[in-house]
């Protein structure tokens, strides 16, 4: 079963905290902590921006992203963390990451970021609909 394979929230959770801490690889954690909430390759949340509600906008969507674990975004601090030379920094901040996995300093791939994004989002969606069709009903 590949949900076997995915990492857990807990363990995305702990691999951001634990690159954070890794000397010069804030940013890098950063970047891993914004593809695990939002769901997106670096490429497409390249020139994103904030929008008030959390959520973001990128390039390539018409719509605002939100993100699957709105708390993530404070967990994380992802606004506060934000690079301030974003735009100079990008293609070293996703060379940076795809080092670190490639050399397994973390147990995270990019890939399985995005399948076990795409899992929760296919499981928990209907959840929230049918907690909302629940709490209206009443």
């Amino acid at each position: 079963m590949i949900h076997l394979h995915l990492p857990s929230d807990q363990h995305i959770v702990d691999a951001v905290f634990s690159l954070a801490a890794l000397p010069n690889l804030e940013k890098a954690s950063w970047l891993l902590a914004m593809i695990a909430t939002f769901g997106k390759t670096p490429k497409q949340l390249k020139g994103f921006s904030w929008n008030e509600d959390n959520t973001i906008n990128i390039l390539s969507k018409k719509r605002s992203v939100k993100p699957l674990h709105p708390q993530w975004v404070y967990l994380f601090q992802l606004k506060e963390k934000q690079p301030s030379d974003l735009d100079s920094c990008w293609e070293s901040l996703i060379v940076d990451l795809k080092r670190i996995t490639d050399e397994k300093a973390i147990l995270l791939t990019i890939e399985n970021l995005l399948l076990s994004y795409k899992v929760r989002k296919i499981c928990y969606v209907p959840i929230k609909q049918q907690l909302r069709h629940l709490t209206t009903a009443h």
